[in-house]
């Protein structure tokens, strides 16, 4: 029911659907939430007194009972607390990064099949075009203006032109793959490029609310908590025993006893002490190796982006309007017999290249503005 239902909520032409329901369906999002919930169970019990242990039986002719209890030292109890809450941070700092993970890893499959079934339909155009000329030229050689292989020529170029479809094809069933994995569906409806230029420019630094990071800073905050649970390891807790017994002849006993163990053997403390701080280095140069990971991304995904950028504008504005020109001026000056072959068939291809890379530089741009979006939204 809830796959029927998340399959009818996808609008293949609005990529926020496709996070949407890509994050719903994601197993690594679930496992996040199940951690969490399992670390917050956690919460709640620590720091508490373990349980009185109750005892009865025979000792010394004597019939005996009594109780004990662990009274576990406030500080030691405070670091457990914080320990655990600490804990809950950090999973949640986690599953927030796992959102913007899968939220980039389907816009980017999106982005992908979107710009080869643009180009696709681009090719499809451009084949017709080809087809054009082809007419041009089979015009000229019936009476008597031009070679045969100018229409060899030109039913070659329209061979390309599918060579290129085929190609975009394979490139959009593989984005497609990923994206079916992604949101759990077989069927994949119909749905082209929009483009959309980034509203803002990308920040120059990562952000210090980077979930990513904020997860490492707390595995550090919780690993000083571990060295001070090692510390307070010299400080044992204290064991309490009342006994109550009664022997025929004696009469009544009442025995109060109180245990607290000897922190004289410092190999059981010491290594202990080590490893909470050896842990705590690790976890600091985990952070600043994700701290260069994550500039380095930020970085070249601002330059990809704004790169991509100005040449869409390029392509839209200058380029293909003046390769499509040069295109249709070149057919009507060969269609006319005032120039070559050469000149048309240079032109189409020119604005072959040029309107197909024009998508490519859509998907370029849209990639790199999800990487962004992405480092800024916790992904690593």
């Amino acid at each position: 029911m809830l796959s029927l239902l998340l399959a009818l909520a996808l609008d293949w032409n609005q990529p926020q659907s496709i996070v949407d329901v890509a994050i719903a369906r994601s197993p690594l999002i679930r496992e996040a939430d199940a951690n969490l919930a399992a670390a917050r169970a956690r919460q709640s019990a620590a720091g508490t007194l373990p349980n009185p242990m109750l005892m009865g039986g025979q000792r010394d002719n004597a019939l005996m009972i009594g109780a004990s209890q662990t009274l576990v030292r406030r500080d030691r109890r405070d670091a457990l607390e914080r320990s655990a809450a600490l804990d809950v941070e950090r999973l949640e700092a986690e599953a927030q990064s796992r959102r913007a993970e899968v939220a980039r890893d389907a816009l980017v499959a999106y982005y992908e099949a979107a710009a080869a079934q643009s180009q696709i339909d681009a090719a499809r155009e451009l084949e017709m075009l080809a087809g054009t000329i082809g007419d041009a030229a089979r015009i000229r050689y019936e009476t008597g203006g031009g070679p045969q292989a100018d229409i060899i020529r030109a039913a070659l170029e329209q061979s390309n032109v599918k060579h290129e479809i085929l190609m975009q094809r394979s490139a959009r069933e593989k984005a497609l793959s990923r994206l079916r994995a992604l949101l759990g569906v077989t069927d994949v409806a119909d749905f082209s490029l929009h483009h959309a230029h980034a509203s803002a420019p990308a920040a120059a630094a990562v952000p210090e609310t980077n979930p990513a990071a904020k997860a490492v800073q707390l595995e550090i905050a919780r690993a000083d908590e571990e060295i001070r649970l090692a510390k307070l390891a010299k400080k044992p807790d204290v064991d309490i025993e009342a006994d109550y017994g009664y022997r025929r002849g004696d009469g009544q006993m009442v025995t109060l006893l109180g245990r607290i163990e000897l922190p004289i053997r410092k190999k059981t403390i010491e290594p202990r002490i080590s490893e909470a701080i050896a842990q705590r280095d690790a976890a600091q140069a985990k952070l600043d190796v994700l701290a260069q990971r994550l500039d380095e991304k930020l970085g070249v995904a601002t330059a990809e982006r704004d790169e991509a950028a100005e040449q869409v504008k390029l392509h839209v504005e200058t380029l293909v309007p003046q390769a499509k020109l040069g295109f249709e001026s070149a057919l009507a000056s060969y269609q006319s017999g005032r120039s070559g072959f050469d000149s048309v068939l240079m032109a189409l291809q020119t604005f072959r290249a040029l309107d197909v890379d024009y998508f490519d530089y859509v998907r370029r741009e849209l990639v790199a503005q999800a990487e962004i979006d992405a480092i800024h939204g916790g992904a690593l």
